[in-house]
């Protein structure tokens, strides 16, 4: 058994580590402070903007929501944000019926052309998968693909992805009557460490213009065509 000098000597030692322990996380930088913009067409109103801050508010890390009505924007005060973290203030400007069409941080402005409606339309059909075409920054080679497509093959319905190297361009096709979300495949791509240019499909076109110019890559593996699907 352990004597009280003994039980001392640990209790001090344990003491010490959680106050080091403690220090050592009060060290930490807090996560920078950035502010997003988003344009959200369909808001008119003081009802609309209520309704807009309101979802807003709801996300995690929200400081601060400012809205202005003339202009038809709103911005977003919060910590740098991720891309799956612009896609969920996306959704919820969409989700109150705010109508997004362009989002602005630092980094990029995410600008989006939805398609035209049909006017011989009656009703509104049921949605159906169609594929997603992801433009990429730069796609060097058969490497940086596969780097992207593991990550884009993790997303929730996602059957096939396919790559033209001499587009820059993967091909993601879904399990039927599935449909995901641009932001969703952003966000893939973002993980992998590359730059999306564009995200085309069902959506409409959004396209991504990025504050600075890509770090060139020195990748010894030639670049070659190929439309082939990727394998998980």
């Amino acid at each position: 058994m352990r004597t009280m000098r003994e039980k001392s000597v640990v209790l001090v030692a344990v003491s010490a580590a959680c106050c080091l322990s403690s220090l050592v996380v009060a060290a930490q930088p807090p996560a920078p402070i950035q502010q997003v913009e988003i344009v959200a067409d369909k808001m008119c109103c003081a009802g609309c903007a209520r309704k807009v801050s309101g979802q807003l508010y709801a996300a995690k890390g929200v400081r601060d929501v400012a809205v202005d009505l003339k202009a038809h924007t709103v911005k977003v005060t919060l910590p740098q944000p991720s891309a799956a973290k612009l896609g969920q203030l996306w959704h919820y400007v969409e989700q109150s019926d705010g109508g997004p069409t362009k989002l602005v941080t630092a980094a990029a402005t995410y600008t989006l052309i939805r398609p035209k409606a049909d006017a011989n339309t009656a009703q509104q059909l049921p949605p159906q998968s169609s594929p997603l075409y992801v433009v990429i920054d730069n796609l060097h080679c058969q490497g940086c693909a596969k780097k992207i497509a593991a990550q884009i093959y993790a997303i929730k319905g996602v059957t096939k992805v396919s790559v033209d190297m001499a587009k820059e361009t993967l091909t993601v096709e879904t399990a039927r009557d599935t449909q995901i979300s641009p932001w969703a495949v952003i966000d893939a791509v973002s993980r992998a460490k590359e730059r999306p240019l564009a995200v085309l499909g069902s959506h409409g076109q959004l396209t991504i213009e990025w504050a600075n110019k890509a770090t060139p890559k020195n990748h010894q593996q030639a670049q070659q065509p190929n439309l082939g699907g990727l394998q998980r």
